[in-house]
């Protein structure tokens, strides 16, 4: 069995749906857990905890380890791989369900007109046709080759399923619990170095939700709640789960976050129905875009796609990132005196911390400007059809607005 037939039954080109919540949320809630609330140092080495996190006391140096570099990096490595471990899961786990239905087989296989095969044949065996036989298989010839083209068009433009490819669903099934157990171990990790021990729960929904996707009697994914359940594991879920793992809270940035990410998880599963509408209603498969038919469902993806930059613009224009780097600038010079009092001092300038700021400001406003042109590059795909290219764009554009909003919080 090749390898290259399993990364590809991963789905690779969605991966990035699971990591830019957790990208997002630990770009965001650095300030707070570094500079805000906690009072923490970068000079704290990590330590895990075992026991909770310790009780609100300033006496006591409150944070003193769970704040440290080491500590925060290693939270936020798990949760990126309890996230990407439970969708690579899920993918293998629909894989396996699909392919036991039977949705998979005619997958990228359309209704191709045989009319040219027919007309070969009558004019091959009828007597007396102006047809010679070189002709015909001339034509036969040229009909092959455009078939080969046709189903070749269609591999690269649906992704390989394993079962549908003959892999056996038990190897399917296997995969899927393998990575289920990683993602689980992480979780454990992740329980063990906060404390929060309800997260375990928090876990074994995510793994429910995962299954009955499309697994089960009644896989809620084949009567429109699909949609609904990738925005909230992926937008709210993610997002928040993380940011509450690193920092005891849930800000409303971070929730306004959430909501841009799990449009945009939405838009990548869009997209990926649309590709497959025609499948999908012959199966009795009723997704958001098999409601909504063909062109709603183009416009709805669009509008999924377009708001959650139209969202990292408005916290752009509210977060003013250029004020503060002026700021910096005007805030680096102070007086000093020799003594209290003394009414001449002299003028002290610092400006490693503007140098920092500044650059700062600079990736902030490259990174809005890639996740807006992103954005407008997938919304153009999906209006053109072309759903190949609209894919990994949307994917890729979750990262980059994750990006884009961590920075902004950075400033």
């Amino acid at each position: 069995m090749k390898l290259g037939l399993w990364i590809q039954g991963a789905r690779p080109k969605t991966l990035p749906l699971g990591l830019a919540p957790v990208i997002a949320a630990a770009m965001t809630m650095w300030q707070t857990v570094f500079e805000g609330v906690y009072g923490g140092s970068y000079d704290h080495r990590p330590c895990p905890v075992f026991g909770g996190r310790p009780s609100l006391d300033l006496a006591s140096n409150y944070g003193r380890c769970l704040t440290s570099h080491g500590w925060y990096i290693a939270v936020t490595l798990l949760c990126a791989g309890v996230a990407v471990f439970l969708q690579i899961a899920a993918n293998f786990a629909n894989d396996y369900s699909d392919g036991v239905r039977g949705v998979d087989s005619g997958r990228g296989m359309r209704n191709v007109s045989m009319s040219g095969a027919a007309d070969v044949a009558d004019g091959a065996g009828q007597p007396g046709t102006d047809q010679s036989q070189s002709q015909v298989q001339a034509q036969s010839q040229q009909l092959d080759r455009e078939l080969a083209d046709f189903e070749g068009a269609q591999r690269r433009q649906v992704p390989s399923r394993l079962v549908a490819s003959g892999v056996a669903p038990k190897k399917v099934l296997a995969a899927a619990g393998i990575s289920a157990a990683i993602a689980c171990a992480c979780g454990l990790a992740i329980i063990a170095l906060t404390g929060h021990w309800w997260l375990l729960a928090l876990g074994v929904a995510c793994i429910v939700a995962g299954w009955f996707y499309v697994g089960g009697k009644h896989p809620y994914g084949y009567h429109g709640w699909g949609e609904i359940s990738v925005f909230a594991f992926f937008g709210l879920i993610a997002t928040c789960g993380t940011s509450y793992a690193l920092s005891d809270t849930v800000p409303h940035v971070v929730i306004w976050v959430a909501i841009a990410q799990g449009l945009l998880a939405v838009a990548v599963l869009s997209v990926n129905n649309l590709r497959d509408i025609d499948d999908d209603a012959a199966h009795g498969k009723r997704t958001w875009m098999v409601r909504m038919g063909r062109s709603g469902g183009k416009k709805f993806t669009e509008l999924l796609i377009v708001v959650p930059a139209l969202m990292l613009a408005a916290e752009f224009a509210m977060g003013h990132p250029w004020t503060a780097a002026a700021e910096e600038v005007e805030s680096a010079c102070g007086w000093q005196y020799a003594s209290p009092s003394d009414s001449v001092g002299k003028e002290v300038c610092d400006y490693s911390h503007v140098a920092y700021t500044q650059r700062l400001f600079v990736v902030t406003a490259v990174a809005f400007a890639l996740a807006c042109i992103v954005c407008l590059a997938a919304a153009i795909c999906v209006r053109r059809e072309k759903y190949r290219g609209a894919l990994p764009l949307c994917a890729f554009s979750s990262l980059a607005l994750a990006f884009a909003f961590g920075t902004l919080y950075l400033m």
